[in-house]
C-alpha cells in the first residue's frame, strides 16, 4: 500500500473511532425524539440523535423533497451563469469549475428519514446537473461510496468533516486536472476542539467535541479580518500561500464557511502554492487575472443553489 493510501486509511479510522467516542460521551446532549426541531426552527433531529438543517431561508428540505423546484427561468439564468464563467475563466486562462458541497440529506438519507420520505421532484442541484453541460460538480455518489469507511460529516454540525473534505476535493480535482495526483500525504490535519453549529440551536451548555481537522499549515500573507471585526461573513477575504506545495499555481476560491474556517482553502493550500479566499457569491474576473489564477472555484452548499447568482465581475 502506498504511504498516501496508508495514512489516508489510518486517519479514516481515527476519524470514525473519535467520532464513537464523542457519541457517547454526549449521547444524553443528543437524545431527542425523532424530528424535534430547534428553538429557531432551524434544526431538526433525525434517527440516532443526527441533525440536520430543516427549512430556514432556502427551504432546503422543501427542495430536497422537490416541492421547492427551481422555475424554467430560473434555470436559464444558471444557464447564462455558467456560460459566462466558463468563457471568462477562459478567457484570463484559468480553468472554472462550481463546486456544490452536498448537504447531509442528500448524505444520509436514511439517518433523516430511517423509514423513507416521499420525494415528489427533482431538487434544484439535479435540475442544474441536467441543464448545465460543463463546470458544476457534485460529488454525492463519491461521497457515498466511501461512507462504509467514512463518517464524511459531523452528527451536530451542518458541514462535512475532515474525510468529507477530502473525498469532496478528490472528486473535484478529478474533473479539473485528471491527469494530476494529489497524494494524502500532504495534507495536514491536527487535533481540533470544536463547537457543533448544530448543536448549539438545543442546548444552553458549552460543549467542545475533540475532532480531526484540516489545520493551517499555510501562512496567511493577507487577511482583512472582517468576520472578526465587525461579525460579517460576504466579504471576507483572505490569501494562503505555500511555497512547499507541489504545484505553485494560484487557486481564487468565491465560497462560504467551507471555505473559511472548516478547512476547504486550507485542503487546496496544502497542494497550491497560492489559495486566495473571498467569501462571495459573485466572481471577480479581473482581481483573478491579477493574480494570474490557474483555477477560478465556486464553492457553494446544495441549499444555495435555490437562487442564481448575480453578476459577475468580468475581466478587461
Amino acid at each position: 500500500m502506498a504511504d498516501g493510501e496508508q495514512r489516508l486509511s489510518e486517519f479514516l479510522q481515527a476519524e470514525r473511532v473519535l467520532a464513537e467516542a464523542n457519541h457517547q460521551r454526549l449521547a444524553a446532549l443528543y437524545d431527542r425524539p425523532f424530528e424535534t426541531l430547534s428553538k429557531d426552527q432551524v434544526a431538526i433531529t433525525g434517527a440516532d440523535g443526527w441533525q440536520f438543517i430543516s427549512n430556514g431561508s432556502n427551504h432546503w428540505e422543501q427542495q430536497y423533497l422537490g416541492q421547492l423546484r427551481l422555475a424554467p427561468p430560473a434555470i436559464a439564468e444558471w444557464q447564462q451563469v455558467f456560460e459566462r464563467r466558463l468563457a471568462a475563466s477562459s478567457a484570463i486562462g484559468a480553468r472554472f469549475a462550481h463546486l456544490v458541497v452536498p448537504e447531509k440529506q442528500s448524505i444520509f438519507p436514511e439517518a433523516r428519514w430511517p423509514n423513507g420520505v416521499a420525494v415528489v421532484g427533482e431538487r434544484p442541484v439535479q435540475q442544474l446537473m441536467a441543464a448545465v453541460p460543463q463546470g458544476l460538480v457534485y460529488p454525492l455518489e463519491q461521497l457515498r461510496a466511501e461512507s462504509w469507511r467514512a463518517e464524511l460529516a459531523f452528527r451536530g454540525n451542518s458541514h462535512w468533516c475532515a474525510s468529507g473534505s477530502w473525498f469532496g476535493f478528490a472528486a473535484l480535482m478529478a474533473r479539473v486536472w485528471p491527469e494530476r495526483r494529489f497524494d494524502f500525504t500532504h495534507v495536514p490535519l491536527g487535533r481540533a476542539w470544536w463547537r457543533h453549529d448544530l448543536l448549539l440551536k438545543y442546548i444552553d451548555e458549552v460543549c467542545h467535541e475533540s475532532v480531526i481537522s484540516i489545520t493551517r499549515r499555510a501562512p496567511p500573507v493577507y487577511d482583512n479580518r472582517l468576520l472578526a471585526t465587525t461579525g460579517g461573513h460576504v466579504g471576507n477575504h483572505f490569501v494562503l500561500q505555500n511555497p512547499a506545495a507541489p504545484y505553485q499555481e494560484a487557486v481564487v476560491v468565491f465560497g462560504d464557511s467551507y471555505s473559511y474556517d472548516i478547512g476547504f482553502a486550507d485542503l487546496l493550500a496544502a497542494f497550491f502554492g497560492q489559495v486566495h479566499f473571498v467569501w462571495n457569491s459573485m466572481i471577480d474576473f479581473r482581481y483573478c487575472q491579477g493574480v494570474k489564477a490557474s483555477l477560478v472555484l465556486v464553492q457553494s452548499a446544495e441549499r444555495y443553489l435555490v437562487r442564481p447568482h448575480p453578476l459577475d465581475l468580468m475581466p478587461l
